[in-house]
């Protein structure tokens, strides 16, 4: 039976570690592995503790110096000893079939690099949003779909061993790094799609990934990787690539403007800017002169009311 190393970071995840490592241990293709990165200061490494006796070892908890996401991962890597390898968050809970359907979906396509399946959320109990898959799945994916859809998400995929090789997370960078690395293995292979709802993933009221500055970072980080994968990539995809990242950013921008979210605008107008100046300077938020938000609220009532 292929070997399936389940790699899972803990930050101070003693409410919810529990309900992650559970159903990892409890797969219908069981994992030969199931690593607990953790830098914790709450109840979680006790928690792991726990499982690591009543699985006779299976579970295994490694303590580090705190460090970041992709520092840890590239720890966990480094570590990982199956045929193949899943990442699992220590928030997201998988369903009793992921692995083994990932796996058979890798054995059958042996050009494969690794596979993903979709998600659903929740936000206390797993049926809580009646189980509603939000995005959907492409197989075989290209780059343009990994970086742009970025449905590869790290609980979501399982993917080789052999096929990663000496690739590590980029630990300078902690933003869209699960996406980067889902890109990176692109390039030397297909994704393929297990085309039903495997995962579940939690969702947090102060969840950073919804911020608007955690948005503007991955696209950051995203037009980093590919404007430094020009030759892998090819210099007239990825340049139209870039391109149509950088007007998303600056629709961004003038959204907040439309919006009236000027606080936001007001900090991320500078990052937008030096992401990508030539579309900053084409769109007229380079030249809007930004006011107190009282000032929009009477200029917008004055102008309902000349409308009226």
């Amino acid at each position: 039976m292929p070997t399936v190393s389940v790699l899972i970071l803990s930050h101070n995840n003693a409410s919810s570690i529990a309900e992650a490592i559970a159903p990892a241990v409890n797969q219908t293709h069981r994992p030969s592995q199931v690593l607990v990165i953790d830098d914790s200061t709450d109840d979680s490494p006790r928690i792991v503790g726990d499982f690591e006796k009543s699985t006779d070892g299976l579970v295994k908890l490694m303590r580090v110096e705190p460090c970041n996401v992709s520092r840890a991962r590239n720890i966990a890597l480094d570590h990982a000893t199956g045929e193949y390898i899943s990442f699992l968050d220590a928030d997201d809970i998988w369903l009793p079939t992921k692995l083994a359907k990932q796996v058979a979906m890798l054995e059958a396509n042996a050009d494969a690099v690794g596979c993903y399946a979709l998600y659903f959320d929740f936000v206390k109990e797993i049926d809580d949003r009646q189980r509603h898959v939000p995005r959907k799945g492409a197989d075989d994916p290209d780059l343009y779909h990994v970086l742009f859809e970025q449905n590869l998400s790290s609980s979501t995929t399982l993917f080789r061993r052999d096929a990663m090789g000496d690739l590590r997370f980029d630990e300078e960078s902690t933003n869209a790094e699960d996406t980067i690395f889902a890109a990176e293995l692109r390039l030397k292979g297909r994704w393929r799609l297990v085309n039903e709802p495997l995962v579940a993933k939690r969702i947090h009221p102060n969840q950073a990934s919804t911020s608007y500055k955690h948005r503007v970072h991955n696209v950051e980080a995203r037009l980093r990787w590919m404007r430094n994968n020009r030759e892998v990539i090819g210099h007239e995809k990825a340049d139209a690539m870039i391109a149509e990242q950088s007007r998303g950013a600056v629709g961004g921008l003038e959204g907040l403007y439309w919006t009236r979210d000027i606080a936001t605008l007001r900090w991320a107008r500078p990052m937008v800017e030096a992401m990508c100046p030539q579309q900053y300077a084409d769109s007229f938020i380079s030249k809007v002169t930004l006011y107190p938000r009282w000032v929009y609220r009477v200029r917008d009532l004055f102008s309902r009311k000349r409308g009226a």
